[in-house]
């Protein structure tokens, strides 16, 4: 049986001696893996189709549980992600977390657009702040969200130097302080990432906040996301 689905590629490995899996972020039938046959050779029709971060209308045959890439049409292939290491690794979050979120078979329409708006974004801008806000949604979507408007225990404006506390996702003034201490340049960057502000944000706040969300992540779900490692590296997160 054949079925289309528009997706977006999380992540591949080679299989064999010239095929790939590959895991696909589908807006119709969530997450799920297929088989890209013979993409390894020289002037394979299907390469481009088994690419990081490729969005494409595939066509899948399956039968059982397996899936197998018959044809897919291009609808955008983020080239310009491949040119920077900075959006490289951001881009490569995005999926990442897409991956560490999701289960087989889940639709999540809403965060399948989200990713792809990400991207583009990452494209065209500020790649560390299109991230940041893709994050907080990401997180928002699976359950996680981040409280940004206003103190969790007095109810107030959050302002200057705020307190995180990382069981509950949200921010305490320095009048209720609770759980770790958080710059206001970081908090800032949270908010204005979270409106969707063009910025700029100082680097200091955009590391900053990559590294609480990803904290934050791993201490609800244990999720590892080995991109979002290598991209505070690159930012030099303290």
């Amino acid at each position: 049986m054949e079925s289309k689905v528009d997706a977006l590629v999380l992540r591949t490995a080679n299989y064999g001696e010239a095929d790939k899996m590959i895991t696909l972020f589908s807006l119709q039938k969530g997450k799920i893996s297929a088989a890209a046959k013979g993409v390894r050779k020289a002037k394979a029709k299907l390469a481009f189709a088994a690419q990081p971060f490729c969005f494409a209308e595939y066509v899948l045959a399956s039968r059982g549980e397996r899936n197998t890439v018959v044809s897919a049409a291009a609808t955008d292939g983020f080239y310009a992600l491949r040119e920077d290491i900075g959006k490289f690794y951001a881009a490569a979050c995005v999926t990442g977390l897409c991956d560490a979120l999701l289960l087989d078979g889940i639709v999540n329409e809403e965060l399948f657009l989200r990713a792809v708006s990400a991207l583009r974004e990452m494209c065209e801008g500020d790649e560390a702040a299109a991230l940041i806000g893709f994050f907080l949604h990401a997180l928002a979507l699976s359950g996680y969200e981040v409280q940004l408007s206003a103190c969790a225990g007095c109810g107030a404006v959050l302002e200057g130097r705020c307190w995180f506390d990382a069981a509950d996702g949200c921010f305490y003034c320095a009048d209720c302080a609770r759980g770790a201490g958080v710059s206001a340049v970081t908090v800032r960057t949270l908010q204005g990432c979270a409106a969707g502000e063009a910025g700029p944000f100082p680097p200091e706040g955009k590391a900053r906040a990559v590294k609480l969300l990803y904290a934050y992540l791993r201490e609800k779900t244990c999720a590892a996301v080995k991109a979002v490692d290598e991209y505070l590296a690159l930012l030099g997160a303290p």
